[in-house]
């Protein structure tokens, strides 16, 4: 449906901040964002004041991985859709030379989760819920 507007707390903001470091990203990387900016994922916890930040207009399941090679990403920020849409493409050659290590979002199946994994090698995942307006929030930190 059309976005909603939710109340986000300053302090909700500011400890969106640290989530990727809770996950292990750091200065160093690169993080790939093609997640629209009114949503809360995009906003306050794909744009990283301490990363850089690749931003896409709209994704591309073709072009992903190239821009990856091209960008130098380490860290992509999806919703589970763009993991299905990913693991959906053709089979290339290239597809496991990439340099991406993290992927974090929410809404990944457990059945496109594996076929990631298998397909594009070894990507750490952290899945997580309720980020947006949740009191609580969680997230598989283990994998």
């Amino acid at each position: 449906g059309l976005p909603k507007a939710a109340h986000v707390s300053h302090l909700k903001s500011i400890m969106c901040l640290s989530f990727y470091e809770l996950v292990g990203a750091s200065s160093r990387d690169v993080v790939y964002l093609a997640l629209p900016l009114y949503h809360m994922a995009g906003s306050l916890l794909g744009i990283v004041g301490w990363a850089t930040c690749v931003l896409k207009e709209k994704f591309s399941a073709s072009q992903f991985w190239d821009d990856c090679r091209a960008e130098g990403v380490t860290v992509f920020q999806y919703i589970g859709e763009l993991c299905r849409f990913l693991v959906n493409q053709p089979q290339r050659p290239v597809e496991r030379e990439h340099g991406l290590r993290l992927a974090v979002g929410s809404g990944l199946r457990p059945d496109t989760w594996r076929g990631f994994l298998r397909r594009f090698g070894a990507v750490r995942i952290v899945e997580t819920y309720g980020m947006s307006e949740g009191n609580v929030t969680l997230f598989n930190y283990t994998g």
